[in-house]
Order: C-alpha cells, then sequence, then structure tokens
C-alpha cells in the first residue's frame, strides 16, 4: 500500500543493471542489521515465494527472517514508492550515492531483492513517490507530479512495464485531497484510492469509482483477495476494519493501541499467507499480527539493536 497517492518522446525499457562488487565488499547480499537507526521507510510488504517481511527505507531494503532483521550489503538506493510483486518488486526514488546510475531512477524492477535492477521508464527523470502494483498481474499504476517526457501529471497505469501508459478517467473521484492508494493483487481492474471521506473504489481500471463512507479518516489500505482492510483514525483513536468486496459489509478487527501521533501509514496483506498482516507506523514502528487478533511489534521507533 502506498501513501500519497503525454509527451512525444518514446523510452523503451532499458538494458539490465548488474551490481559490481569490490574485493572489500562481502560476498553475502543480506547481512545482519545491528545498531541501526531507520528515519524514513518508503514502502512495506511481503516478497519471495515465502512471503519475507520487507521495508524500504533511505539506504535500501531490510527484511526481516527468524525473528532478526538484514539489511543488504550494497545496491542501498533510496527506494521510493517501493512495491513488491509475485515476481520481485517495482520501485522508484534515487540511487546510492557513488552508484553511477542517473538520478531519479525512474521505474525500475529487480527480480533478485535488488541484486540487480532493470530501468523501465523514465530513468533520470521522474522519481514515483505514490506507486502502486497488482501482486499477481504486475501492472503498475503510478500517481505522476510533474510533466516528463510521455505523461502528464495525473494517474496512470501501465500493463506492460511502461512502455505504455493509459490514464485513469477517475469519474466519480470526488475528493481533493488523497491519502494514498493500492492495487487488488490479482484483479488488476481493481484499485481503491482512500481520502479523507472514505475509500473511492473502482472496478475498471480506475475509469470510475464508487464512495465506500468511512465516517473518519482513512490512514492506510491493503488487499485481500475478497475484502479491503483499513484503518482508520477516529476521535484520537485508530482502529482497524476489514470490507468485503462483494457486500461491503465492515467489520471491526483488532488493532495495535494507537491514535493520531503514530497513525499507520503503511498496511499490507502477505499474498502467500493473507491472514498475515504487517502494519508501519508514522513513527517507524513496525508490526505482525498473529491471526489478526496478536500483534506482535517486531520494529521500535525505527532502531534495530
Amino acid at each position: 500500500m502506498n501513501n500519497l497517492k503525454g509527451g512525444l518522446l518514446f523510452i523503451p525499457a532499458m538494458a539490465l543493471l548488474l551490481a559490481a562488487c569490490s574485493n572489500d565488499e562481502p560476498k553475502e547480499y543480506f547481512i545482519k542489521a545491528d545498531n541501526e537507526k531507520i528515519e524514513h521507510i518508503h514502502g512495506a510488504g511481503f516478497w519471495g515465494p515465502e512471503g519475507t517481511p520487507v521495508i524500504a527505507t533511505h539506504y535500501g531494503p531490510l527484511e526481516f527472517k527468524d525473528n532478526t532483521w538484514y539489511k543488504t550489503s550494497r545496491n542501498n538506493h533510496d527506494y521510493m514508492g517501493f512495491q513488491p510483486t509475485k515476481n520481485g518488486f517495482y520501485s522508484s526514488g534515487h540511487p546510492e550515492e557513488g552508484s553511477g546510475l542517473k538520478n531519479p531512477l525512474g521505474l525500475v524492477e529487480s527480480t533478485n531483492k535488488g541484486e540487480s535492477l532493470e530501468q523501465l521508464a523514465f530513468y533520470g527523470e521522474t522519481d514515483f513517490h505514490y506507486l502502486g502494483a497488482s501482486y499477481e498481474k504486475g501492472t503498475v499504476y503510478v500517481f505522476n507530479e510533474n510533466q516528463n517526457s510521455k505523461i502528464g501529471p495525473g494517474f496512470y497505469y501501465s500493463k506492460n512495464k511502461g512502455k505504455d501508459w493509459t490514464q485513469l478517467k477517475l469519474n466519480g473521484m470526488t475528493s481533493r485531497s488523497i491519502g494514498g492508494f493500492e492495487i487488488h493483487p490479482s484483479k488488476d481492474n481493481i484499485i481503491a484510492i482512500y481520502a479523507e471521506e472514505g475509500i473511492f473504489l473502482s472496478e475498471n481500471y480506475g475509469n470510475d469509482f464508487l464512495l465506500i463512507p468511512t465516517e473518519a479518516m482513512v490512514t492506510s489500505l491493503t488487499f485481500k483477495e475478497d475484502s479491503l482492510i483499513y484503518s482508520k483514525l477516529e476521535n484520537d483513536k485508530v482502529s482497524l476494519h476489514e470490507v468485503t468486496l462483494s457486500s461491503q459489509e465492515d467489520r471491526l478487527l483488532t488493532a495495535p493501541s494507537l491514535n493520531s501521533g503514530n497513525v499507520p501509514i503503511y498496511l499490507e496483506a502477505n499474498s502467500s499467507r493473507e491472514e498475515e498482516l504487517m502494519i508501519v507506523t508514522l513513527k517507524n514502528d513496525v508490526y505482525l499480527n498473529e491471526g489478526q487478533k496478536k500483534w506482535n511489534k517486531i520494529l521500535s521507533d525505527g532502531e534495530i539493536k
């Protein structure tokens, strides 16, 4: 889940970037993270066939395995709009200093957890802060803030990894203040945009939207196969809800004790085990649940000790 959130030249997909390792670099790509302080989290989710929790930071991704955080030993790029998919991840952002890559990254994809990147579109042109993708289909959606060589400001999606883009018509999207958006994991035609009024849901690639009222501000959202889960701030208290896509029936879920000073900014469901959820908060706390009843805090205030 991402938080908010043409020209005439055609830019083809570019060549694969292979990570070059010096003799001084560790052979292991992931190494144990000790005494780390994470200042910002720019994306989260579950990646790989085992559905490992991962967060994106200023200095590369960190994954959580066997109750331990691991960081990358190289290619520590500042990923923005980070979005895991079945085959890897999409992202944008800024390259690590000294990498030799152009800034910004544009739209990139990796199928090996960032050991190498494929430049898909807008390399050196655009930093997409707001990016989403269908986990199974790989269709990518972006909110473009400024004109680039091919697309202007607005919402777009691409079904062929950035070669061609279609602008969302946004009929029925009445809010002027958007919090973020999320794409259904297997049905790439379904997109939800959350705002102060509630959740705007489209089932035709963002052409037409219907409002699901929530009576309070939604701070984050994620899809399961047959429902969507969202966090809501009301009377200085955060609550967690699940809405079925068929009937739009809303039920209350168990949530960590959070308030307006530390709201969820990313809410993610594990496509490998969709009963498993992750919450990332404004103050860089990360929670994993156990059967949607018990929440385990795996990161507190961004500090890895």
